[in-house]
């Protein structure tokens, strides 16, 4: 009986630890934090702004958790967040849904075909998706140095 009570319990505290909220990266205060409407808005005015991005988990990178794609409540805003400088990665599964909170600095960028096919084939795309892109993109971006996921 008393190794059913033990098992038990360490089943309930590995559950909990693998549920519960983590940072990756720098930690950060989680207080004040913006929409990625609010970011857009800012990005009009600048060209990089430093803010605390509440979201939803569209995807992760899917070999090292180096970027993963985020939306705001409705999904009608989308934006990349980088891994700052590869120093952190995220989990590769489980995240998508999921609410976060990035730390970083918003930038503008030019994404080449070849980097949107990197980014595409990282993501786990066919390759009858990846050979679609042939036009590059200009973007809002995050290089993230934490991230907070619920």
């Amino acid at each position: 009986m008393k190794k059913y009570i033990l098992a038990l319990a360490a089943v309930v505290i590995a559950f909990n630890s693998w549920s519960q909220a983590q940072f990756y990266g720098e930690s950060f205060d989680k207080s004040q934090k913006f929409t990625l409407n609010d970011l857009y808005k800012a990005m009009d005015m600048t060209d990089s702004v430093d803010m605390i991005i509440s979201a939803e988990i569209i995807q992760t990178c899917k070999k090292a958790g180096c970027w993963m794609e985020i939306q705001n409540a409705d999904g009608t805003m989308k934006t990349k967040v980088f891994m700052k400088d590869h120093a952190f990665g995220v989990p590769l599964e489980g995240c998508e849904k999921k609410s976060c909170l990035v730390h970083g600095r918003a930038f503008r960028y030019n994404l080449s075909v070849e980097y949107l096919r990197h980014l595409a084939e990282d993501a786990g795309k066919s390759k009858a998706e990846i050979e679609k892109i042939t036009q590059p993109e200009t973007a809002i971006a995050i290089d993230a140095w934490g991230v907070w996921i619920d």
